[in-house]
């Protein structure tokens, strides 16, 4: 083998262990995409979205065991999400109040 040949091969073994490896890591990111966007958010805003989702599924199964329009749903979504959980806190961790 020449010295040209050599300095090629070697060149096409980078270059395609580079590509692997930036797949790689697009794939692990998109593995983890949930719980990396999850990492950034303040534990109370975790916490009030819980919240928040369980008041307003009550409040719908109520809307449907009793009846209710639209325009009566809307209010009552409101109306159990601020008797159950506290104000909305901030969302994510670096973000100033």
């Amino acid at each position: 083998m020449s010295s040209n040949t050599k300095i090629k091969f070697f060149l096409r073994i980078i270059r395609s262990t580079s590509i692997l490896s930036i797949s790689a890591v697009i794939y692990i990111f998109c593995l983890n995409y949930l719980e990396i966007i999850k990492s950034f958010q303040s534990q109370e805003y975790l916490i009030w979205i819980n919240c928040s989702r369980e008041a307003r599924s009550k409040a719908f199964n109520n809307s449907l065991l009793e009846g209710w329009d639209s325009s009566v749903l809307i209010d009552k979504l409101d109306e159990y999400e601020t008797k159950d959980c506290s104000s909305q806190p901030k969302r994510w961790k670096f973000q100033r109040k």
